[in-house]
């Protein structure tokens, strides 16, 4: 036997080895995924569930109709199993089959782990988001009792066809909504970059982050940030005017709240606490206040102006159908241009005790009042800004306020902050982590929402006497 054959018989040995390896393995990886199908199989595909834990008395619980057959299920289903999914296959899908893979991977992957799940899920994942952010019509679910999106345990709901959004809509009017389905422009397709705005920054002033798009069906949830950057992101060229994304999106929460005619249990605590963070963040804010002035004025970088004592300043008032006299105030540009766009009044920025000294003699603030209508007594105001400095003075000496006799006027600040308008009877941390109010945590998966475990709430038809003063029947 010469040389050559020595070594070449040796090579082929450790190449006969390495293929025997290789199949060995490509075997024990099929068997593997063999028993993780097996086991994923046992509990079925999954369907789609109940649109939120709201149960209503003596209506039967709706869980609309799968929109995939059983056959299509096991047509495109083995596709999570694949090592790598094609981006391309995923492409021909339509919004709900793509949907169904994001869902019975997040459903399987909890009995037994999916070979490539992470990489495979973003691919899903991001088809779906891209889908979303670049639809040129989505149908969105409105209250009609606020004339904004209809906001429901901290969501609101977008959906890929009106169909779906008109059958969603039909199982929230038997708990009692109502709702009207508005086809909404992604885009305002502007030719210039720097005009475009999408219906997704619209989202931002309204503090809306959360949203579901197909709840009911195939489901997923996202973040209004995957779509598009806020305002303060978008560079050097940002508008520095007022936005209250956090007071407007409470503002919303709490007049669906109160608009809402039903009963459950909790729910004057619910409102109440609704109530009290809305107030919270109104005392906090920055506004636009529309206002004539004669005499120097200096406008500061933030939009703030700065007087002079020879300057002298007017102010619109808007009067109610009892006689009262209101100041209107305005969280931001587009809510101010509603009613003030071609006016003689300019908008200028002031602070909450800013404007507390311009309502004068005049019975209060209307925030928004083309919009949200949240009218603020000057007593309220008053209460607002006295326990603000409380709050204040007492986190600057790192102590809690020293307890002491009230005075008359503490007494009737007291009163007012613990339930007359501004009530505060039960800790916000117990109501808003409750079943009432969901928050998004990062690693939830994306087809569940956080409170689907939670007990349903159980409401009837009727209103417990849930009336405020911030929000007085038009």
């Amino acid at each position: 036997m010469g040389l050559f054959d020595i070594f070449g018989g040796k090579k082929n040995k450790e190449e006969d080895e390495a293929l025997l390896n290789e199949q060995l393995e490509a075997e024990r990886k099929e068997a593997e995924l063999s028993s993780i199908k097996e086991k994923h199989m046992a509990e079925g595909w999954p369907s789609p569930v109940r649109i939120n834990p709201i149960k209503v008395e003596g209506v039967e619980e709706d869980v609309l109709e799968d929109p995939i057959s059983d056959e299509r299920k096991d047509e495109i289903g083995m596709m999570i199993y694949d090592e790598d999914i094609s981006v391309e296959a995923i492409r021909f899908l339509d919004m709900q089959e793509l949907l169904f893979l994001l869902t019975a991977m997040e459903k399987f992957q909890k009995i037994a782990p999916i070979p490539g799940y992470e990489a495979n899920h973003r691919k899903i994942y991001n088809e779906i988001l891209g889908r979303v952010r670049d639809a040129k019509m989505l149908y969105v679910l409105y209250d009609a009792t606020t004339g904004y999106p209809f906001i429901d345990h901290g969501y609101i709901n977008i959906f890929s066809c009106q169909e779906y959004a008109e059958n969603a809509g039909k199982v929230f009017g038997k708990q009692y909504r109502r709702l009207i389905i508005k086809p909404c422009k992604a885009d305002n397709e502007a030719e210039s970059a720097k005009d475009r705005r999408s219906f997704f920054d619209y989202l931002y002033y309204l503090g809306i982050e959360d949203f579901i798009i197909d709840n009911g069906y195939y489901r997923a949830h996202f973040k209004r940030k995957e779509i598009v950057a806020a305002p303060a992101d978008w560079g050097s060229n940002a508008d520095n005017s007022p936005k209250n994304p956090q007071l407007v999106f409470a503002m919303l929460d709490f007049l669906g709240e109160v608009r809402w005619p039903v009963k459950y249990e909790k729910r004057k605590e619910v409102l109440a606490t609704k109530e009290m963070r809305m107030a919270r963040a109104a005392q906090a804010a920055n506004y636009i206040v529309p206002m004539q002035h004669e005499g120097p004025v200096e406008v500061m970088d933030d939009g703030k102006f700065k007087f002079t004592k020879d300057t002298k300043i007017r102010f619109p008032e808007i009067k109610s159908k009892d006689e009262k006299h209101f100041l209107p105030i305005f969280t931001d540009g587009i809510e101010f241009t509603k009613m003030f766009a071609n006016s003689d009044f300019k908008g200028a920025v002031f602070a909450f005790p800013d404007i507390l000294r311009f309502v004068g003699q005049k019975d209060g603030v209307i925030i928004n009042p083309a919009g949200q209508k949240i009218m603020i007594p000057r007593e309220r105001m008053l209460a607002l800004q006295m326990a603000a400095q409380t709050v204040a003075a007492a986190n600057a000496g790192n102590k809690k306020p020293a307890k002491k006799k009230l005075s008359d006027t503490e007494a009737a600040i007291k009163s007012a902050m613990s339930g007359k308008g501004i009530a505060a009877k039960t800790p916000e941390e117990e109501i808003l982590s409750g079943e009432s109010i969901a928050s998004l945590d990062d690693d939830m998966p994306m087809t569940e929402l956080s409170n689907e475990d939670a007990a349903p709430i159980e409401l009837s038809e009727g209103n417990d006497s849930v009336e405020s003063e911030f929000a007085p029947k038009e």
